[in-house]
């Protein structure tokens, strides 16, 4: 699939609903958006200390894929000096635009696409972006526009996805082993199975490269409610067998013996 059709498939699939949409419950707006944001920070508690909001006090940052806005939310309420958000669907900037709205804090939201980001050279000291680039068609230029609009001394924290996880090796029994194709590689099952088409994942050696203009990068990886089956684990994947699953997993076995087997890649770097 050429870029630009891949990343209209990208655009398309998640106009049809925002990363942790499946959270937003309730009968009314503000009970939604309540909802999914409490839901966010307890089943993804790696976020708050990886991003640390405070952090944005009195900077200028800038988050990458603001989905429905509770981690936009968490940078404003920092009072960073300069508050800027894109994402590449209307439905996210909705959102992020709605709940702002209702809390009275302020950012330049625009929709747009991380591969050409419409800020100038050294715009921001802080770069952010949750699960996002990984499904950039062009990753490795997402990643070169972060460092461009970096100042010297600016740090992006960035999330993208590892190869070598649970939620792969998952994927990879129900959509390789048991359809008869267990020669089915990770790279082809997180393009066709996970979430967006196309989305990639990476090893801790590739995402290094990806942030080789950095000066110092660090990488951690990280299990995630994926990896170890609990809430919801995307909109894509439903039915019994999860529901069994769920039911019988061995989360401490999992976080003893696997914990480097985690979907999240965490990368901190600095310019």
């Amino acid at each position: 699939m050429a870029d630009a059709d891949n990343k209209r498939a990208v655009r398309a699939f998640w106009e049809q609903g925002a990363a942790g949409e499946f959270w937003a419950a309730g009968e009314s707006e503000t009970a939604r958006l309540d909802a999914e944001f409490h839901a966010r920070f307890a089943f993804e508690p790696n976020v708050a200390p990886f991003a640390d909001f405070e952090s944005g006090a009195g900077k200028r940052v800038l988050e990458i894929g603001v989905g429905m806005g509770a981690d936009h939310v968490r940078w404003a309420q920092a009072h960073p000096a300069l508050l800027a958000g894109i994402d590449i669907t209307d439905r996210a900037i909705r959102y992020t635009q709605r709940r702002f709205e209702l809390a009275d804090l302020k950012s330049a939201l625009v929709n747009g696409d991380a591969e050409a980001l419409p800020y100038r050279d050294g715009a921001f000291d802080i770069v952010y972006s949750w699960g996002v680039i990984h499904h950039s068609p062009d990753t490795a230029r997402a990643a070169r526009e972060i460092h461009r609009v970096l100042k010297p001394g600016g740090v992006a924290k960035v999330m993208i996805y590892h190869l070598r996880s649970m939620t792969g090796y998952m994927l990879w029994l129900r959509y390789g082993l048991m359809r008869g194709r267990p020669l089915t590689g990770l790279r082809e099952i997180y393009a066709k199975h996970l979430e967006s088409p196309g989305t990639k994942a990476y090893t801790v050696d590739e995402a290094r490269s990806l942030f080789a203009p950095f000066s110092a990068v660090d990488i951690k990886v990280v299990l995630n409610y994926g990896d170890l089956l609990q809430s919801h684990v995307g909109r894509r994947h439903r039915g019994p067998l999860l529901t069994l699953a769920k039911a019988i997993w061995p989360r401490p076995l999992i976080r003893a013996l696997f914990r480097n087997h985690g979907l999240y890649l965490l990368i901190t770097a600095r310019k």
